[in-house]
C-alpha cells in the first residue's frame, strides 16, 4: 500500500554547522532544492528501505527488508519504482528466518546486483552474506551465500569491468576474540568465486559501503578500531578490479568515528559521510569529507547540534555539489527526523531540510535519477504503527 503525504514536513531550516574546516560565510540563500513528492510504502508489519540505485527513464530500484506482502519473517525485498514513486514490481527473496537486503548496484550488463545478509542460508542459526544478480524485470538470475561459524554482515557491492562482482562486508567467523574482520569477495559474471580474502587486526573493522571510482577502481569505507575496542576511526580502503589493496587510510579523533556512505567524484576522488563523536562533538555529529584519488584529505566538515546527527548516504548533484541523507534527533519534532543537506563542491552548506513526523524517520540511501532528480529512501513509523519504506524525491 502506498500512502502519499503532501504536508508532513516539520522543519525547513538552514542548519548552523560546526565546521572542522571552518566556513565563516553567513549568507541567506534561496532554497536550492524543492520536494517533488514524498511517499511511504508498506503493509501491516515492518518494511525498511536500505539502498537505492538509479535506472533508465527516471526509474529507481530499492533494496530493503520486508515483513509485509507475504513475507515469512523478514525477507530481502527489491522494488522498482517509476519517476513518480509508483511501484512497477516488487520481488521478495523468501527464507524461513529473518533476512535483510542492504546494498544494491548494477552489473556491466545493466542487471541488478543485490547484497544482503540473513539466517535462512545455513543450519547454524548465524547470519551469512547473500549475493544475487537480478534482471530489471525482477527475475532472479543467480545467487550465492558466504559465511562461517559466526555472523557475517553486508557492507557494499559493485560491478567489475569484466561483468563480475566485488563485495565487501564484515565477518566474526575468523577472529578468536569475536571481533569483526573485513571480508572482500570477488565473483565472476556467473557468480563463481574468483577470490575471497579477509583484512583484520587485533580489534574490529567494519565495511559500510562500496563504490566504483572514476579511475576504474573501488573505494570501501567504514571504521577501524586502532587504539582500543569501541574507539573506532574513519577507515578508507582503495581496491583494484581484483579486490587487491591500492592504499588504506585511517583518520579520526579520540572517540567513535565511522563512515557510512561513499560516492565518486569525476577526478577519481571520493566524498564520504558518516558520524563522529570526536572533534568537539557533544554526542554524534554528521561528518563529510573529500579525498583525492591518492587518499589525500582535501576537506572535512562537521554538521551537528547537541544530540545525534549522522550521515548515512551521499551522492553528487548535477551541479557538482553533494547531497547527504541521514537522520537527527537534535532538532525537529520527531524522535528522529530524516535529515538531508546539500553542499557545494567545496563542502559549504547551501541547503538543508528535515522530513518526517513525530516518531522515527531515518534515511538510509540516496541516488541521482536520470530525469534530473534525487531520490532518498529509508524508514518511517510516524504515519503507521509499523515501519514503512519512506521515499522522497527532490529536484
Amino acid at each position: 500500500m502506498i500512502k502519499t503525504y503532501g504536508k508532513i514536513i516539520l522543519a525547513s531550516i538552514l542548519l548552523t554547522p560546526i565546521l572542522y574546516a571552518k566556513d565563516s560565510t553567513k549568507k541567506i540563500v534561496k532554497p536550492a532544492f524543492k520536494t517533488i513528492w514524498q511517499k511511504t510504502y508498506g503493509g501491516s508489519d515492518d518494511d525498511i528501505a536500505n539502498g537505492v540505485i538509479m535506472l533508465e527513464n527516471g526509474d529507481s530500484a530499492i533494496i530493503g527488508m520486508c515483513k509485509s506482502a507475504g513475507a515469512i519473517r523478514g525477507d530481502i525485498c527489491v522494488t522498482r519504482i517509476n519517476s513518480n514513486g509508483d511501484t512497477k514490481w516488487r520481488k521478495l527473496i523468501k527464507g524461513k528466518k529473518e533476512d535483510r537486503g542492504v546494498a544494491i548496484s548494477r552489473a556491466k550488463d545493466g542487471n541488478l546486483l543485490i547484497l544482503g545478509s540473513g539466517k535462512s542460508f545455513n543450519d547454524n542459526g548465524d547470519r551469512d552474506l547473500y549475493v544475487a544478480k537480478m534482471s530489471l524485470n525482477g527475475k532472479l538470475l543467480w545467487h550465492r551465500t558466504f559465511g562461517g561459524d559466526r555472523d557475517e554482515f553486508a557492507g557494499g557491492i559493485a560491478g567489475t569491468n569484466d561483468g563480475g562482482v566485488l563485495v565487501v562486508g564484515d565477518s566474526e567467523s575468523f577472529s578468536k576474540r569475536g571481533y569483526k574482520d573485513i571480508l572482500i569477495i570477488r565473483l565472476d559474471k556467473n557468480g563463481k568465486t574468483v577470490s575471497e580474502k579477509r583484512i583484520g587486526g587485533k580489534r574490529g573493522e567494519e565495511a559500510k559501503a562500496l563504490t566504483r571510482t572514476a579511475d576504474g577502481n573501488f573505494m570501501m569505507v567504514g571504521s577501524r578500531e586502532v587504539k582500543r575496542s569501541g574507539d573506532a576511526d574513519f577507515f578508507l580502503l582503495k581496491l583494484d578490479q581484483n579486490g587487491k589493496k591500492i592504499w588504506a587510510r585511517t583518520f579520526g579523533g579520540d572517540d567513535y568515528d565511522v563512515l557510512n556512505g561513499v560516492a565518486p567524484t569525476p577526478n577519481g576522488g571520493i566524498v564520504a559521510t558518516g558520524a563522529t563523536r570526536s572533534f568537539g562533538s557533544k554526542q554524534s555529529d554528521l561528518s563529510v569529507m573529500y579525498f583525492n584519488k591518492n587518499g589525500k584529505l582535501i576537506w572535512h566538515k562537521i554538521y551537528g547540534y547537541d544530540y545525534e546527527d549522522r550521515g548515512n548516504a551521499i551522492t553528487m548533484t548535477k551541479d557538482g555539489g553533494y547531497m547527504i541523507a541521514g537522520t537527527t534527533n537534535s532538532i525537529g519534532k520527531g524522535e528522529y527526523d530524516t535529515y538531508i543537506i546539500a553542499l557545494n563542491s567545496k563542502g559549504s552548506l547551501i541547503w538543508s531540510k528535515l522530513y518526517g513526523g513525530r516518531e522515527n524517520d531515518i534515511a538510509h540511501g540516496i541516488t541521482r535519477t536520470t530525469d534530473g532528480g534525487v531520490i532518498v529512501v529509508g524508514q518511517s513509523d510516524s504515519f503507521t504503527r509499523s515501519k514503512d519504506f519512506y521515499m522522497i524525491k527532490l529536484r
